[in-house]
C-alpha cells in the first residue's frame, strides 16, 4: 500500500472504529466507564489526537488517561489531503485541529522507547502497525520488551489487524521466550460488505509474569 500511497499512510482513526475492533461494538458510555483508573496507550495513533471523533478525544473528555504515540506527532504538525482522505475511509470525519483538547498526551516516541515506567500501564491498543508495517523479528523483540516492561502484570495488548496466530513461526529464540510471558485469545472480526474491517484477527497478549 505503501507503494502507491507514497508512504505510511497516517489517519484519525473514529471512536466508532476502535470500539468495533478492540471493544466488541460495545456502547460508548459502557467503554468509557470501564476505563476509567486506567492507562492507555495508543501506540500508532496517527492523527487521532488532533480529531474531535476519535477515542483519544473521548477518553480526554472522560477524564480517562489515555496517550497517542507516534513518531509523526511533532509540534509544528502538518496535515496533508490523503490523510483526511484515508481518515474518511475508516468512518472518521477527516477534520484535523493542531490545538485539539488534550494534545499534551499526544507523544513522538517510538513503540521501542517508550516515556513510561516499570508496570505503569494497563492496555496497549495498536492498530495496523505491529506485525503489520513492523514485522521484522528483532524490530519485534525490542518493542514486545519494552512493552513488557511498562505493562502491569495482567495489563494487556491489543493488535489488529492479524492472520491466524498460529499461522506465525518465529526464529528468534529470544523473541520466543519473551512471548511466552504473554498469554494471548484471538477474536476473528469481519463486518460483510464493509471493506474497513477486513476478515481477520484482533490478538490480544496479557503479561502473565
Amino acid at each position: 500500500m505503501a507503494r502507491y500511497t507514497g508512504g505510511v499512510i497516517n489517519t484519525g482513526r473514529p471512536f466508532s472504529y476502535y470500539r468495533k475492533v478492540f471493544f466488541n461494538n460495545h456502547s460508548k458510555s459502557s467503554i468509557l466507564a470501564n476505563l476509567q483508573g486506567k492507562k492507555l496507550l495508543d501506540i500508532g495513533c496517527g492523527y487521532t489526537p488532533y480529531s474531535a471523533d476519535s477515542m483519544f478525544r473521548a477518553c480526554f473528555d472522560g477524564g480517562i488517561e489515555f496517550y497517542g504515540i507516534d513518531p509523526i506527532i511533532e509540534e509544528n504538525i502538518t496535515f496533508k489531503a490523503r490523510d483526511s482522505i484515508f481518515t474518511r475511509l475508516t468512518g472518521g470525519s477527516g477534520r484535523f485541529d493542531s490545538n485539539a483538547p488534550g494534545v499534551e498526551r499526544a507523544i513522538s516516541a517510538m513503540a521501542d522507547d517508550l516515556p513510561f515506567g516499570d508496570n505503569e500501564v494497563d492496555t496497549i491498543l495498536s492498530c495496523w502497525l505491529i506485525f503489520i508495517w513492523i514485522n521484522k523479528e528483532q524490530e519485534l523483540l525490542k518493542i514486545f520488551t519494552e512493552f513488557h516492561r511498562i505493562l502491569k502484570v495482567g495489563g494487556n495488548i491489543n493488535l489488529y489487524p492479524l492472520p491466524d496466530w498460529n499461522s506465525f513461526r518465529f526464529k528468534n529464540r529470544e523473541l520466543k521466550s519473551l512471548l511466552n510471558k504473554f498469554d494471548f485469545t484471538q477474536q476473528f472480526i469481519f463486518e460483510p460488505f464493509n471493506f474497513q474491517y477486513p476478515p481477520t484477527n484482533r490478538l490480544t497478549f496479557t503479561k502473565n509474569c
